[in-house]
């Protein structure tokens, strides 16, 4: 799943990095497990960005073990794809717009 061509250029120009511990804050609202999944390495953060200008977040994640529930008032799940041993996963995280990307395996 090639994720470079579902955004285009100019949004492009507007992505910030960020961190993992931004990316496992993120995260936490709709994985409860992440704690444990960190610490027996099942999930690994490769990398992450923050669209500044549709205040969007892009997160790439390789991991062994997922689960997602949208648990409050301004979490949601929208859409999931698979392709070829990755997964997109478009989401809302305490209110919080991201689009997931993740390495199976």
């Amino acid at each position: 799943m090639n994720h470079n061509k579902d955004y285009c250029i100019i949004d492009r120009l507007h992505m910030k990095p960020i961190n993992e511990t931004v990316a496992w804050k993120l995260l936490k609202p709709v994985c409860r497990e992440l704690d444990d999944l960190i610490e027996r390495e099942e999930i690994q953060f490769l990398s992450g960005h923050h669209n500044e200008n549709n205040n969007t977040y892009v997160l790439n994640l390789k991991s062994k073990h997922l689960h997602f529930a949208s648990r409050g008032l301004r979490d949601s799940i929208g859409d999931v794809a698979y392709d070829e041993g990755a997964l997109r996963i478009g989401l809302r995280s305490a209110g919080v717009p991201l689009n997931v990307f993740v390495q199976l395996g």
